[in-house]
């Protein structure tokens, strides 16, 4: 298993061929948070057989970034 932090709740789980992406938020600054270490995440991060919104707070479900998923990727959001 392969785990990459990509920022405030933003990571990549691979295990077994499969890689799971959660809260994807690809952007340098967002509302009141920003970036304090590394890059924006490298188009290659959107690519994911199964995208995890953890919650509906729109740093979490932040709709620009969903834009950019790969095509074909599962996306779980909670009801609500």
């Amino acid at each position: 298993m392969e785990i990459t932090w990509w920022g405030h709740a933003t990571c990549t789980i691979e295990d077994s061929g499969v890689r799971v992406l959660t809260d994807p938020l690809f952007v340098r600054r967002f509302a009141h948070l920003r970036r304090r270490r590394g890059a924006v995440p490298p188009p290659s991060a959107a690519a994911a057989e199964v995208v995890l919104v953890s919650h509906l707070h729109s740093d979490h479900l932040h709709l620009p970034s969903l834009a950019r998923l790969a095509p074909g990727s599962r996306l779980v959001v909670p009801r609500g």
